[in-house]
């Protein structure tokens, strides 16, 4: 008998570290890289919320919603900062 997935996992699975590890690996990254992992962790943030919407749920969607948005703004800051070191990082990429 298999041993079936949570639906939400508390571990990310395949990582061996912790959450503040994970946090810290990927904002080691460069910062395009960083707002490319944001911008996908937004929009599976606005792909729950829209389940959660046609599941006839209220409260959850407009959370995530309001989260994806930010995550989204996030994601242009990152845009941001990338623009303004990539310059000085031509002869490191």
């Amino acid at each position: 008998m298999s041993e079936q997935k949570p639906k939400h996992p508390t571990r990310v699975e395949g990582w061996n570290g912790t959450l503040e590890d994970l946090a810290e690996a990927i904002g080691s990254m460069r910062y395009d890289k960083v707002a490319e992992f944001v911008g996908y962790f937004a929009r599976h943030a606005e792909s729950e919320a829209e389940k959660d919407t046609a599941d006839g749920k209220v409260r959850l969607p407009g959370k995530l919603f309001s989260a994806s948005k930010l995550l989204y703004a996030a994601q242009e800051e990152y845009d941001s900062a990338w623009k303004i070191c990539k310059p000085y990082m031509e002869n490191k990429i």
